[in-house]
């Protein structure tokens, strides 16, 4: 985890043990928000800055187009994102578009799952045998490639619904791959 830039949320926060060992792993941290009023050590608070107890001296980003996750998104090279669980639902899946807003490489982390967004150049990610692991689509996702799981696919068109939920890893590298849409691929944590 060389040279991570983490972002930290507002919203409920995963396990401590795993929130340290991000933040400790972290080269630059940005906290969202309200959650600069939440933990030390942070290098730049992005947001509009409505939920901090003291705004004094940080810059206000009144851009209401977007969310402050996604904002950070836009504006940094993110590796992780933490604190996106609980609190309000639309805040909840607003986590999961910022991704495809964004076009980010990050990886959402909660309590026993990560989640993360599958470019069209392709996800190639090592899992234990037997993790748990779902592909969401997020609109029709075309000639979708699913290598390594019990339930494979090999060029078939994804639309939101619920196929492609409850998939098992069978190999310790899972493939996923599309021409084109926005893809969501989540999975069983075991490790960090």
């Amino acid at each position: 985890m060389a040279e991570m830039v983490l972002v930290v949320a507002n919203g409920d926060w995963p396990s401590n043990e795993l929130v340290q060992t991000l933040l400790e792993n972290s080269e630059f941290t940005i906290a969202l928000d309200g959650a600069a009023d939440r933990f030390e050590g942070w290098d730049v608070v992005v947001g509009d800055l409505d939920s901090i107890a003291n705004s004094q001296g940080l810059e206000k980003d009144d851009n209401q187009e977007n969310s402050d996750l996604a904002k950070a998104l836009i504006e940094y090279d993110v590796d992780a994102v933490v604190g996106v669980e609980g609190g309000r639902l639309d805040h909840r899946l607003a986590a999961f578009t910022a991704l495809f807003e964004s076009q980010s490489d990050a990886i959402l982390y909660f309590d026993g799952w990560r989640a993360c967004r599958v470019d069209k150049s392709g996800l190639d990610i090592e899992l234990n045998q037997g993790t748990l692991c779902s592909l969401m689509a997020f609109g029709k996702v075309e000639n979708v490639r699913l290598e390594g799981v019990e339930y494979s696919l090999s060029g078939e068109d994804l639309s939101s619904g619920t196929r492609g939920v409850g998939n098992k890893s069978v190999s310790t590298e899972v493939s996923v791959s599309h021409d084109g849409g926005d893809l969501l691929f989540i999975w069983e944590a075991n490790g960090l």
